[in-house]
C-alpha cells in the first residue's frame, strides 16, 4: 500500500465530505439525537393520570388517596361520584389509573374484616402498566403493613412479635436507580455507532458511482484495498468526533462512566470497522443512494433486533438467541453497559473485543474482494 497515494486519497475524501453539508449535519446530528432520547425515552412510570371514586369517604380512604397522591408516579386528576364515569375518562385518555373505594372499606378495617380496594389500569401499553400495577401494589401492601401495626399497638402488643421473620433485602448492582434513561441512552450510542458506521462508507462508495468518478479512479496506480481505505479511515475520525459528543450527552444526563474511556474508544473504532465492512459491501453491490437506504433497512434492523437492545436476549426464542451471535451490535452493547455502568476493564471484555476484531477483519476483507472485482 502506497502511503503517498493514500494520503492523497484521504485529502480528497476529507474535501468530498465537508462539502456534503447533508453528510456532516447527518453525522453530529445522529449522536446529539441521543439527547433527545434522554429527554424523551423512558419506560419509568411518571404523572400516570389517575382518577379516584371514593364511596367510603373516610379518614382511612382519604389517607389512601394521598399516599397515591404523593407518589410521583399518579397525579391526581378528577374525582368522581360514580364508577360509571370512570369508562368515559379511561376511554378518552384522560385516565390511566382508577382506584375505587368501597362504601365498606372503613368499617371493614375497624371490625377486622378484610376489604378490598380495585384499581383499574389501562393496559393499552403493557409495560407502562406493569410498572404502574408493581408500584401501586408496593404502596398497598406498605398501607396494609402500617394498618396491622397500628391494630397491634392498639392492643398493648409488641407489634414487632407478629412482623414476619424473614426480611426481603434486595440490593441493585451497578445501577442503583433503575434509571431507565441510562440504559436507553447507551444502547441508542451504540445504534448510531452501527447505523453510521454502515451508511457513510456505502454512501461515499455509490456518491462516486452517481458522479461518474469511478471511471477516473480507475485508470489511476491505485488498487482497491487503498481506495477502501482512503473511504474508511477518514469517516472514522469524523465518527469518532461524532461519538465525543454522543458520549457527552450521555454523561450530561448523569450515565456513570466507571470504567476506562479508552478502552470504550478502543472498542468503538473495532466496532466502527465491523460496520464500515458491511457498509463498503453495501456500496460494492448498490448503483444509487436509493438501493443503499433499501438494503439499509434489510441489515440495520434485524442487527439491531437481535442486540438485545430493544427485546432482552433471554426473552427471545432458542433459534433466535443463537441468530443474535451473528450480530456485532450485541457483543457493543454489552461492552458498553460493562465499561460505563459495571466498570469493567479488558479482562472481562476480551470475548467481546476478540468477536469484534474478527468480524471487522472478515468483513473487510471480504468487501474488499467484492470491491476489486466491481473495478474490474
Amino acid at each position: 500500500m502506497n502511503l503517498h497515494r493514500l494520503s492523497g486519497l484521504m485529502r480528497k475524501e476529507f474535501i468530498q465530505f465537508f462539502r456534503d453539508k447533508a453528510l456532516v449535519i447527518l453525522i453530529f446530528y445522529t449522536f446529539l439525537e441521543i439527547a433527545l432520547c434522554g429527554w424523551a425515552l423512558t419506560l419509568d412510570v411518571k404523572n400516570m393520570p389517575m382518577v379516584v371514586y371514593d364511596a367510603a369517604r373516610s379518614v382511612e380512604s382519604r389517607a389512601l388517596i394521598t399516599d397515591f397522591a404523593r407518589l410521583d408516579s399518579f397525579t391526581l386528576v378528577q374525582r368522581v361520584d360514580s364508577p360509571a364515569e370512570i369508562d368515559g375518562l379511561m376511554d378518552s385518555g384522560v385516565a390511566q389509573l382508577a382506584l375505587v373505594i368501597p362504601a365498606s372499606f372503613s368499617r371493614d378495617l375497624q371490625s377486622g374484616t378484610p376489604t378490598q380496594v380495585q384499581l383499574l389500569l389501562d393496559g393499552s401499553n403493557s409495560t407502562i402498566a406493569g410498572q404502574a400495577m408493581a408500584d401501586a401494589g408496593g404502596l398497598l401492601r406498605d398501607y396494609n403493613q402500617q394498618i396491622t401495626l397500628e391494630r397491634v399497638e392498639r392492643s398493648g402488643q409488641a407489634g414487632h412479635s407478629f412482623l414476619p421473620r424473614v426480611k426481603n433485602v434486595v440490593r441493585v448492582w451497578y445501577m442503583p436507580q433503575l434509571k431507565y434513561v441510562h440504559f436507553i441512552m447507551l444502547t441508542m450510542l451504540a445504534i448510531a455507532v452501527l447505523m453510521l458506521g454502515v451508511l457513510i462508507p456505502a454512501a461515499a462508495i455509490v456518491r462516486e458511482k452517481e458522479a461518474g468518478t469511478f471511471e477516473q479512479l480507475m485508470i489511476t496506480p491505485i488498487t482497491g484495498a487503498e481506495l477502501i481505505a482512503a473511504k474508511i479511515i477518514p469517516m472514522l475520525l469524523v465518527k469518532l468526533a461524532g461519538l465525543t459528543i454522543g458520549v457527552a450527552m450521555s454523561m450530561w444526563f448523569g450515565v456513570p462512566l466507571r470504567g476506562s474511556l479508552l478502552l470504550f474508544y478502543a472498542i468503538s473504532m473495532l466496532m466502527f470497522l465491523s460496520s464500515s465492512g458491511i457498509g463498503v459491501l453495501m456500496g460494492a453491490f448498490a448503483q444509487n443512494m436509493k438501493q443503499v437506504l433499501l438494503l439499509a433497512f434489510f441489515i440495520l434492523f434485524p442487527l439491531a433486533f437481535l442486540s438485545g437492545t430493544m427485546v432482552p436476549i433471554s426473552n427471545m426464542p432458542p433459534f433466535l438467541q443463537w441468530l443474535t451471535y451473528l450480530s456485532p451490535l450485541r457483543y457493543y452493547v454489552e461492552a458498553t453497559l460493562g465499561i460505563f455502568l459495571k466498570g469493567v476493564g479488558l479482562d472481562i471484555l476480551w470475548p467481546e473485543a476478540l468477536a469484534l476484531a474478527l468480524y471487522a477483519l472478515i468483513l473487510l476483507t471480504f468487501s474488499t474482494m467484492r470491491f476489486r472485482k466491481s473495478l474490474a
